[in-house]
């Protein structure tokens, strides 16, 4: 098969693939209640992306086959009008930058704000076109700042997407070599300051303000620990890192930051900040990805504990371990660290907790179905007990005592009942997904969670380690 037949199959199968991810999306919505409330992504936001990209795809791919067929010079000539020839999804973003018309742009993109993530594939060239980008981008902010919210909206709603469509205004302007007068710094100035005003604890609102200070370059005209203080608020958002470094913090401003991450355990963001600025000689990555997935079963069993055990409390818990199971192989995968990690391990754990949780949820099928005069919400508070009175989960296993498992998990073996292969010691061979009351690690103690950092070279314990001891470890990476 030629790469022009693969690239071929490949397109072919984009309406097929589109169709599986919209089942998980739907998957995704069926657990809403316990995603970020923040989280208000539809499905035809993404719709319109991928059928923009489709777009983008099927007409590079056709110039790419005639250009196979024609002649040099018509291939030249093919290649000079290739900007020309894309079709355009929104050709009101081109019109509005083309005629320097701001009002009108921020206008524009604030009542079609459900569609930003298609229309952001546009605005970065649409705002080339202009004549004068800063000053566009100064009006179409401005101008749509104070405006009062539409009938349709709510107050907050609007302001929300407001605040969100500037950002994605000053994200475009922030690519670009823009020439910023005088003037401009100054209109610049004057609405940073109001904005600053409206910050308080609100991220969206930090991650505009410092959009604004980064592109106009007014990090002079404000306390340094504040904007610092406001880059912690943003972390999470991967503009963070372009922000610090078009402020220009220094290296130990960003280790200030760093530490503070790690103190508050934002472990994944401080690998981030990390690798980016590249500090890998100061922390270590290893450790802190360590640590961040023993916190994320103590974080499980405390849900657990806290939901007395229900199945919702059982789900939530499995949900918060695979969301870091997750974040951790994609870190392992980007930064090359499968010598340190056994990424299969990782990958097979997700697969163990995703069959607990599809197991469960049939489990509470059946007992509904078995039960039908039973209010489902009593559903979740069944749970038998165990002979001495200690609450367990009614999905465990019982071992005969000749297959007992040892207490802690020895690699070599692999995945054992439960993910990390821990028995309960209150009764020998009982196996539940995240035990009872007792430590996740049986009748030893589980580990503090730490308090002081475990992840300095300086500070690694004699043990091999990083501030656990070699039994602790769970299967999946070695000791």
């Amino acid at each position: 098969m030629t790469e022009t037949e693969t690239i071929a199959a490949a397109i072919d199968q984009f309406d097929e693939k589109k169709k599986k991810l919209k089942n998980a999306f739907d998957d995704l919505q069926a657990h809403r209640s316990l995603l970020s409330p923040s989280f208000d992504l539809s499905w035809s936001e993404i719709d319109s992306h991928f059928s923009s990209l489709q777009s983008s795809l099927l007409n590079r791919f056709r110039r790419l086959q005639s250009a196979a067929t024609c002649p040099e010079s018509e291939r030249i000539k093919a290649s000079a009008a290739d900007t020309t020839e894309a079709p355009l999804l929104w050709p009101e973003l081109r019109t509005y930058c083309e005629k320097m018309d701001g009002k009108g742009l921020g206008k524009y993109m604030i009542d079609n704000s459900k569609k930003r993530l298609s229309i952001n594939q546009e605005l970065p060239e649409a705002i080339r076109c202009s004549a004068n980008p800063a000053a566009l981008v100064m009006d179409a902010i401005e101008g749509s700042y104070h405006c009062s919210p539409s009938s349709s909206s709510s107050s907050s709603a609007r302001t929300f997407d407001g605040t969100r469509i500037f950002v994605l205004l000053l994200e475009a302007l922030i690519e670009i070599n823009a020439n910023l007068t005088n003037d401009l710094r100054e209109r610049a100035r004057t609405l940073a300051f109001d904005w600053k005003s409206k910050i308080g604890n609100k991220p969206s609102e930090a991650l505009g303000f410092l959009h604004l200070v980064a592109v106009f370059e007014l990090g002079s005209v404000f306390k340094i620990e504040e904007l610092v203080d406001y880059i912690f608020l943003i972390s999470k958002h991967k503009q963070a890192t372009t922000i610090c470094k078009k402020l220009g913090l220094d290296k130990t401003r960003i280790a200030s930051l760093i530490q503070k991450f790690l103190h508050t355990g934002r472990l994944l963001v401080a690998i981030r900040f990390i690798n980016e600025f590249e500090m890998t000689d100061r922390f270590k990555p290893v450790s802190i990805l360590k640590t961040s997935l023993k916190n994320s079963r103590e974080a499980a069993k405390r849900v657990c504990a806290e939901g007395n055990y229900s199945v919702k409390a059982q789900n939530e818990a499995i949900d918060k371990e695979l969301s870091a199971l997750r974040a951790v192989i994609k870190v392992v995968k980007e930064k090359s660290l499968e010598s340190d990690f056994i990424q299969e391990r990782l990958e097979e754990c997700v697969q163990e907790l995703e069959k607990q949780k599809a197991q469960r949820r049939r489990d509470t099928k059946l007992a509904s179905s078995a039960n039908p005069q039973q209010p489902q919400q009593k559903l979740d508070k069944k749970r038998p007990r165990v002979a001495n009175g200690v609450t367990t989960d009614y999905n465990l296993t019982v071992q005969p005592l000749s297959q007992l498992q040892p207490l802690l998990p020895n690699p070599s073996h692999g995945l054992q009942v439960n993910p990390y292969g821990l028995v309960n010691s209150i009764r020998p061979g009982v196996t539940v997904p995240y035990g009872n009351s007792l430590s996740l690690y049986g009748s030893v103690p589980a580990p503090a969670l730490a308090s002081q950092p475990v992840y300095y070279e300086q500070q690694q314990a004699a043990n091999g380690g990083y501030g656990l001891p070699p039994q602790y470890n769970p299967p999946y990476y070695p000791h």
